[in-house]
């Protein structure tokens, strides 16, 4: 959870090349520097969906990743790497 923007290319990039292959879903709701939009997020595998919306409260990111064996931590630190600041 974020009150921070994401960065959609650094968020891309951790899709592509950081996301832990123990994560099997995703969800979230994820806010970007590049958008006004709210992005309604779902991975499944390596496929994922992202729908958009308008904004009803306050800007934030939130995302639940579920898998096996997950390390914590690591995954967190991955996220907070995407995050810039307006």
């Amino acid at each position: 959870q974020s009150n921070q923007p994401f960065s959609l290319r650094k968020f891309q990039d951790f899709l592509d090349n950081h996301l832990p292959s123990e994560v099997f879903r995703a969800k979230g709701i994820l806010w970007f520097k590049e958008s006004a939009l709210k992005h309604v997020f779902h991975l499944a595998g390596k496929r994922f969906s992202l729908d958009d919306s308008n904004w009803t409260g306050e800007k934030e990111n939130k995302i639940v990743l579920i898998g096996k064996n997950l390390e914590e931590e690591k995954i967190l630190n991955l996220l907070n790497k995407c995050i810039t600041f307006i």
